[in-house]
């Protein structure tokens, strides 16, 4: 709840749903947007756009994770990399070019002296790359 400039009361019924969408399952997150595009098609991209993390990477068909891969260079990816589990890490490095997940593998390894934000700024630059394609319909979740 928060109060306006009159002193009234109003529920703000976006930030709600915004914050409630992360705790609903994948399969959930879909049918709600589906509801909600119908009536709010803003809301719904704005809903899609929360959901999407660095993680969701990972969760992509390969030929999605290639596409977004593109335009990520490998140290890049390898700081990024830190912040999954080895399941998802070689998930991902099995679909890079050898080279590529060689270079990233390395960086991934490596210790960095302010590691968590500079893991922190790479997932975000990959987040942002991943919205941007979803924008342009070249990948979808």
């Amino acid at each position: 709840m928060d109060f306006d400039n009159t002193g009234n009361i109003f529920i703000n019924g976006r930030a709600q749903i915004l914050e409630m969408f992360q705790y609903l399952t994948p399969q959930e997150q879909t049918r709600l947007l589906k509801n909600i595009k119908l009536r709010n098609p803003q809301l719904a991209q704005e809903l899609q756009e929360t959901s999407i993390n660095f993680e969701s990477l990972a969760d992509l068909p390969e030929p999605s994770i290639e596409k977004v891969l593109t335009y990520i260079k490998a140290p890049i990816l390898g700081v990024a990399l830190k912040s999954l589990g080895v399941s998802k890490q070689r998930k991902i490095l099995s679909v890079c070019e050898r080279n590529y997940a060689e270079e990233a593998f390395k960086v991934m390894n490596t210790r960095l002296t302010n590691e968590a934000r500079d893991v922190e700024r790479a997932c975000d630059r990959i987040k942002s790359t991943m919205l941007a394609l979803a924008k342009k319909n070249l990948i979808s979740f």
